[in-house]
């Protein structure tokens, strides 16, 4: 019996087969991702609070092939705090959903343009406890909503 072409086709495209999200994103714990903005960008968006973000999984955290935990970090304008958490973080889908610990707040992970990572920030937004005060990213205002991160060395992450 000939098996047709269309579910030949669809046989071929079985989420069994095709890479999960942090397979393509996180494929190692060295992957990293980093955007440090530079002044001219931060003078086109002055509602723009961050001026680098990092992302990188924890070290060691790679039991369960289900779950992925990254170390958030941050430096926004006005302060050299560097504010750091830990998301807990699992594929659904197309994308890799993240909750900060202690409920913090959640984002989204999807894959961008040339290995970049996209960042969106949740509709309640995320938050940090730094070593002089804490830090909250608005979900729904500001322009600290999406990251674009693009893939960088290990070595390069805070």
């Amino acid at each position: 019996m000939l098996m047709r072409p269309a579910l030949a086709l669809a046989l071929l495209a079985t989420p069994a087969l095709a890479k999960s999200p942090r397979d393509m994103m996180f494929p190692s714990d060295a992957s990293c991702y980093l955007r440090q903005y530079t002044p001219l960008h931060l003078a086109g968006h002055p509602d723009q609070r961050v001026t680098l973000v990092a992302l990188g999984p924890v070290s060691g955290e790679w039991g369960d092939p289900r779950y992925l935990v990254l170390t958030v970090a941050l430096h926004v304008r006005g302060t050299s705090e560097r504010y750091q958490a830990v998301a807990y973080c699992e594929n659904e889908s197309d994308h890799i959903y993240c909750q900060m610990e202690g409920d913090a707040g959640g984002f989204v992970l999807t894959p961008g343009r040339d290995g970049a990572v996209r960042m969106a920030l949740g509709r309640g937004g995320i938050g940090f406890e730094g070593a002089q005060d804490f830090l909250e990213l608005s979900g729904t205002t500001g322009d600290d909503r999406v990251f674009l991160l693009p893939a960088v060395p290990a070595d390069a992450c805070p």
